[in-house]
């Protein structure tokens, strides 16, 4: 115990010793003081419980440290009374008992390089498996001071799990387990149970097209002219040839796709593979590969070619977010068209937006007033057929243009944060070479040269080349 921690008392004479008290800042523990000028002194255990007492020491009083001290008569530092600290009660906990990342990311080899066959995002989980388990909170235990005073403690704060579908909670309510055989999806804290269709001996002639709500997992090919459907995650252990594929979630595939012109790919979330060649790409969310060639690809998030090769070659590729790659283009000169950024369609989706915005709005306003000043004429006893006539136009016309209103100002809201996402997007990569040409938010730049780790950007209404 520092001296900081300790409130000193005042000396007390009395004939032939002293007394003196320190108590603890927190005020559960308070220490006797005993010093003896005369061997003869008289001192009994009443003297010391009457000078406690006028001190305010009333509780955790230790009698039997006060008959030792009046029996030995001696010079001590003694620990005299102990409170009952106050304790809180500690909040409930959640333990989860898989891997809650909901960033999906391929596993990263020893020399740098990701392995795009590892990508974990399936997590299976059997019937009546557990999912999680609560330790609920605690209740706290209240304290009392050498004073006497009532410490209350906090009790622990109790938390809910947020569950979606093949979710069963336990009876007591602090266990999650799965309804059915599936695979688990976490997302933003809510823990739910998907339906798997596994296919293992891939996508062709013997199963037909697939389309099914839960999580599809294949193993092998999935065949040229074949397809894939569902509003969930598909997750390919093997190859795509010129097949669709379309899915509501993440796609993931540990080969990649040789798509010969007739591969099609469509996905919500984000999308992963090794490889991709001679696909069209319709992607919602990020892409993550080390290899494409000679592909349509649209994405709304950013494409990374980040593996062994990193190289983004051939085709046309409408990236918003930016691309980030180890090669682009390749040394004979073969045609590559990036095109990053805001876009014309997003732009004339503005325009159009912000005159309905405005035109309408204006439209509305004007509407309103002649509303209100017919409906005066007709509350005053003014019922005209041609007044109720042009009554009814009025209120007809703000019902058609009120909706095209709400919506244009969603649509301006939204797209003006999407030109915020977009500003400073740009072009990474160690290599580009020559017949890569750039369209940033609108404006054209042709590679001429090779060049070395540059990062492209647009600046001033003008492209710039940093670094090489």
């Amino acid at each position: 115990m520092t001296t900081s921690d300790i409130v000193k008392d005042k000396d007390v004479d009395i004939a032939g010793y002293t007394l003196d008290i320190e108590i603890s800042s927190n005020y559960y523990s308070a220490f006797l003081d005993m010093e003896i000028f005369d061997e003869n002194c008289k001192i009994t255990a009443k003297d010391i419980e009457v000078f406690l007492e006028e001190k305010n020491v009333v509780h955790g009083i230790d009698y039997v440290m006060i008959e030792s001290i009046v029996n030995k008569k001696e010079n001590g530092h003694f620990l005299i009374a102990t409170g009952k600290e106050h304790v809180n009660g500690e909040n409930a906990v959640i333990e989860y008992k898989f891997n809650t990342d909901e960033n999906l990311h391929p596993e990263e080899n020893k020399d740098g390089s990701v392995d795009y066959k590892e990508m974990h995002l399936l997590k299976k989980i059997k019937k009546n498996g557990i999912l999680a388990i609560k330790i609920a909170p605690t209740n706290g235990e209240n304290g009392v001071t050498i004073t006497g005073k009532d410490i209350y403690a906090k009790n622990g704060k109790d938390i809910n799990f947020k569950i979606g579908k093949g979710i069963i909670i336990s009876e007591d309510g602090l266990s999650l387990y799965a309804e059915y055989d599936g695979a688990i999806n976490f997302e933003n804290g809510k823990v739910s149970v998907e339906e798997i269709l596994e296919l293992i001996e891939g996508v062709g002639i013997n199963t037909g097209n697939i389309e099914f709500n839960g999580k599809v997992v294949v193993k092998g090919i999935v065949e040229t002219g074949f397809s894939i459907k569902t509003p969930n995650d598909i997750i390919i252990d093997g190859i795509v040839e010129g097949a669709t594929l379309i899915s509501g979630g993440n796609i993931e595939i540990s080969k990649g796709i040789q798509g010969n012109d007739n591969a099609v790919i469509e996905c919500k979330k984000n999308f992963k593979a090794n490889f991709v060649n001679s696909s069209d790409l319709i992607v919602n969310g990020d892409i993550d590969l080390d290899i494409i060639m000679h592909s349509q690809v649209k994405c709304n998030g950013k494409l990374t070619a980040n593996g062994k090769k990193g190289v983004i070659v051939g085709g046309d590729y409408s990236v918003k977010k930016g691309i980030i790659a180890k090669v682009i283009g390749s040394e004979i000169g073969t045609l590559t068209n990036l095109k990053i950024g805001i876009d014309n369609e997003l732009l004339n989706n503005y325009k159009i937006a912000n005159e309905n915005s405005k035109v309408l709005g204006n439209e509305f306003r004007e509407l309103v007033k002649d509303e209100k000043i017919i409906k005066k004429k007709i509350d005053s006893g003014n019922r005209n057929q041609l007044i109720l006539v042009q009554y009814k136009k009025v209120l007809e016309r703000m019902k058609e243009i009120k909706p095209i209103i709400d919506q244009a100002n969603i649509d301006v809201k939204e797209i003006r944060k999407s030109f915020a996402e977009l500003k400073g997007t740009s072009v990474t990569a160690n290599v580009i070479y020559p017949g890569t040409k750039l369209n940033i938010t609108n404006t054209f730049y042709n590679i001429k040269d090779k060049l070395e780790r540059v990062q492209i950007i647009k600046q001033g209404g003008e492209i710039k080349v940093i670094g090489s």
